[in-house]
């Protein structure tokens, strides 16, 4: 009896023992405050943040230091951050304000299930066989941001009009891009495919911007999530939303508008446009 009660046990224990070890190994694997990764928050953390916001010191050798020295959590080591870290250590504060951020959202599963057809002449001009290259390859980035960012399925049609003055789109699945070259980049092409999803174009869409201000549960709970606002507001007009509706090119200032840009699409279509 004792020995089937040992063989019993073993594999509990040893799963026991893997479950552990998973949920360690998938813990945070650092500490704000924590710069040079010994596992405290001291004198020497300041010291080292300091030394690399004066550009003493340019990098790091922790390998998560960038992100424990982002103590206020606005994505950038700078003075403010020293100053934190100096009231902590003091005892005047006893966390930092990142700790009382709200957690942004996760990053969904790639589950996007949006397609493309790109019409062409049975025998193009020159023009067309350029105009065909750049649309292409600006739908090719901006599908795969949706499809990796959003949960979104769409079948879209793709044309090049060169009567249109720049690039337009309907809730049908269409969209044109006209003949100035400025406008077949995956950054319009994002923002049309927002406007086939039902951004400015589905009969819910009036109805949920009230004067001038999205009134959305889910985007708006998305938009606190991503820049740490709680009181946060999404704008919008009879056709745009702002911010992150990539309305204009140089709204873009990194990669992360274009994932927040999904992220906000997403989030309302769970609220019905």
């Amino acid at each position: 009896m004792i020995k089937r009660l040992r063989l019993m046990t073993f594999p509990m224990l040893m799963l026991l023992f893997v479950s552990c070890f998973f949920i360690m190994a998938h813990s945070s694997p650092f500490t704000y405050g924590d710069v040079d990764g010994n596992g405290k928050i001291d004198s020497t953390d300041y010291v080292i943040m300091r030394r690399y916001v004066l550009g003493v010191i340019d990098s790091f050798q922790y390998e998560y230091a960038e992100r424990a020295a982002d103590v206020n959590g606005d994505n950038m080591i700078d003075s403010t951050d020293c100053v934190l870290m100096r009231r902590y250590l003091l005892g005047i504060i006893t966390e930092f304000p990142v700790a009382t951020q709200p957690t942004p959202s996760p990053t969904p599963v790639p589950s996007g299930n949006i397609t493309y057809t790109l019409v062409r002449a049975a025998n193009p001009t020159q023009d067309q066989l350029d105009a065909y290259t750049r649309i292409e390859s600006a739908m090719d980035t901006a599908v795969s941001y949706y499809n990796t960012y959003t949960t979104i399925t769409k079948e879209l049609r793709v044309l090049y009009e060169p009567s249109v003055q720049t690039a337009d789109a309907n809730i049908n699945g269409t969209m044109r891009f006209g003949s100035n070259r400025s406008y077949m980049n995956h950054i319009i092409a994002m923002h049309e495919i927002a406007h086939t999803v039902g951004v400015g174009t589905s009969s819910a869409w009036r109805n949920i911007i009230v004067d001038g201000v999205y009134t959305g549960t889910h985007a708006t709970e998305e938009l606190r999530a991503i820049t740490g606002d709680r009181n946060a507001v999404l704008k919008g007009d009879r056709q745009h939303f702002w911010p992150y509706g990539l309305n204009y090119v140089s709204e873009v200032k990194s990669e992360q508008d274009l994932i927040n840009h999904c992220r906000i699409v997403n989030a309302m279509k769970k609220d019905g446009i």
